[in-house]
């Protein structure tokens, strides 16, 4: 079971402008994933070609450097897909529940429902970044300010919906 555990919320004001340069730092996170990814590609496959014709068919290096360019191919894909989310991201609306896109504070820890990253430290805070397929958007979807809700045996209170 996966449990959060967050230190006690700063006193960082969380309006538009946050959520806005909070979806802008993570897809900046995510150009520069693809970036990573596509020069480690470009590495790998041109080792393997400098490394010249496969010896035998078992030749272990330029197999491992294959497999290495196809992993980060994976990598890439995955990036590519999460910038595609969020630049869906509509940063003008003002959400009322929690939905996609939603900037969540509750009484121990602040959600963005977008990709699934897990958490990433902002403005000297962390933030769980999660998407709406884990079973912690699910307990805390349609919820508004006021409303508390429970994940993993702990009880949270929504504070604040942007």
């Amino acid at each position: 079971m996966i449990k959060f555990v967050f230190a006690k919320l700063k006193n960082i004001v969380k309006d538009q402008d946050y959520k806005t340069e909070l979806v802008m730092h993570l897809i900046e996170m995510q150009r520069q994933a693809i970036s990573n990814a596509r020069k480690t590609m470009e590495d790998a496959q041109e080792e393997a070609n400098n490394y010249g014709m496969p010896k035998d068919r078992y030749d272990g290096f330029r197999n491992q450097q294959i497999r290495r360019k196809d992993m980060f191919a994976k990598q890439l894909t995955q990036a590519m897909s999460n910038l595609d989310v969020l630049n869906r991201i509509d940063l003008e609306m003002q959400h009322k529940t929690v939905e996609f896109g939603a900037l969540v504070t509750t009484d121990s820890a602040t959600f963005l429902i977008s990709i699934g990253i897990g958490i990433t430290n902002f403005k000297g805070e962390d933030v769980a970044v999660i998407s709406m397929l884990v079973p912690l958007f699910h307990a805390m979807k349609g919820k508004q300010p006021g409303d508390v809700f429970s994940f993993n045996e702990h009880e949270y209170r929504v504070l604040h919906v942007i």
